[in-house]
């Protein structure tokens, strides 16, 4: 199987520099639908046997405009972001300066911050649902192509369980509308590309 990730194009919550999880439905702002076109001439489409998308507006948004309406999208709930609980919503400064060790060096949220996040989803829970995923797919498809289309904590993940047993950390995180190429040998994953940006 050959799977390509892509992040969604940015929202005005990712300009602002504000948390953003699965409880906030942003779409994408006029910046991130412009590189997401951009992306999009320079992306081809063709040939993928199955695009899955999360079902929020940002990332639905994002595979339109990259797949350029050649596909039906299967929507899948384990793809949504990751649940900051009442985080969802506050700065990532304000936070970072309350919960400084909350935050990995690249200033991303760190798996000890459900200490402080009332309601939040823990990282173990976030890989549980990427690995599902993962799996079901690994079980449908062998040799075709698939497209994921999603969110910058659940991406990271998605690769962070493949490759360094679900330590996010040690991934940076996607930028908007970045993409990532996995290729499996069977079940044996082979990291192809990183967060490679088209526009």
């Amino acid at each position: 199987m050959e799977l390509i990730i892509v992040r969604h194009g940015q929202t005005d919550l990712n300009k602002q520099a504000m948390i953003q999880g699965s409880e906030v439905d942003a779409p994408l702002n006029a910046t991130g639908q412009a590189v997401a076109q951009a992306s999009a001439q320079k992306f081809d489409a063709r040939g993928f046997a199955a695009v899955y998308v999360s079902p929020l507006k940002r990332a639905v948004q994002t595979a339109q405009i990259f797949t350029k309406g050649q596909y039906d999208f299967h929507y899948d709930g384990r793809l949504k972001e990751m649940d900051y609980g009442n985080w969802d919503g506050h700065s990532v400064a304000e936070m970072k300066a309350k919960y400084p060790q909350c935050f990995d060096p690249w200033g991303f949220i760190r798996d000890n911050y459900i200490k402080h996040a009332t309601g939040g989803e823990s990282f173990a829970d976030l890989e549980a649902r990427c690995a599902s995923f993962l799996d079901d797919l690994l079980k449908k498809y062998d040799q075709e192509k698939i497209l994921v289309v999603c969110h910058g904590a659940t991406s990271r993940m998605l690769v962070a369980h493949l490759f360094t047993g679900g330590n996010a950390s040690r991934l940076h995180q996607m930028d908007n509308c970045g993409l990532t190429k996995i290729e499996f040998a069977g079940s044996t994953p082979e990291l192809m590309y990183y967060n490679r940006v088209l526009a």
